[in-house]
């Protein structure tokens, strides 16, 4: 992953965890967390499996609480990125 993929991943993760609430579901019956993770990682890059199971449960997790999944998701994701992007 470079560093701009992990960027967005980081940022489109963020802007769908300030549009999340527990009753999205009622509002919007055709509301799908799955769909949210997809859009998120459709821009990552190739990843291995194993890294895109672990991202997938941290996007959602993180949309779902991103106080207590933010800091796991962003360490994961620029651990990622070759350098920690710190270079990029």
């Amino acid at each position: 992953m470079n560093r701009d993929a992990a960027d967005q991943v980081v940022q489109s993760t963020g802007v769908l965890a300030m549009a999340y609430y527990p009753e999205i579901h009622a509002d919007d019956a055709d509301y799908s967390i799955g769909d949210d993770v997809d859009f998120v990682l459709s821009d990552a890059g190739e990843l291995e499996p194993a890294d895109i199971a672990a991202l997938r449960d941290l996007v959602a997790r993180t949309i779902i609480d991103p106080t207590n999944h933010r800091e796991a998701l962003i360490e994961y994701v620029f651990g990622l990125v070759p350098d920690g992007g710190e270079n990029s």
